[in-house]
């Protein structure tokens, strides 16, 4: 089971779709914010979170620095959900971190760990166990069967 769950592969394969109770602009600060019950869908991932901002810089939309996901987030790409308490996405790195009770799940197979770091250049997924407490990474595989 790979972690790669899709969010930035998906970056550049269409528009994206941000739906939210509220949208607010800050133009002062460089950020858009959209509030309650958010999803996030592009191609084939869906991003649900009650918080999501994107920071961009004096380009506008088209200068996207990065886009982070706060509250609890349930991020779908296929038969592979991952469940996280905040995420960031860097899209000039094309790092995808999630922190706090990652959960990735696929197939009967779940990865839980402090920290999940998704590098889209190279399909490398890192998971890393939670510095504030002893909780290591834990992976329970199914036999398929």
């Amino acid at each position: 089971m790979t972690a790669q769950i899709g969010m930035a592969n998906a970056q550049s394969s269409g528009a994206v779709n941000i739906t939210g109770d509220v949208f607010e602009i800050f133009e002062d600060k460089r950020q858009a914010v959209f509030t309650g019950a958010v999803v996030v869908k592009q191609a084939n991932f869906t991003l649900n979170s009650p918080k999501v901002t994107a920071f961009y810089g004096a380009g506008g939309a088209s200068d996207m620095k990065k886009i982070t996901a706060n509250g609890r987030l349930t991020l779908r790409f296929g038969a592979k959900t991952a469940r996280a308490d905040f995420g960031t996405y860097d899209p000039k790195t094309e790092i995808l971190h999630l922190t706090g009770n990652v959960e990735v799940t696929e197939d009967g197979t779940v990865v839980t760990g402090g920290q999940l770091f998704v590098n889209v250049t190279d399909n490398s997924s890192r998971f890393v166990s939670d510095p504030n407490s002893n909780k290591r990474v834990t992976g329970t595989f199914s036999s398929g069967n």
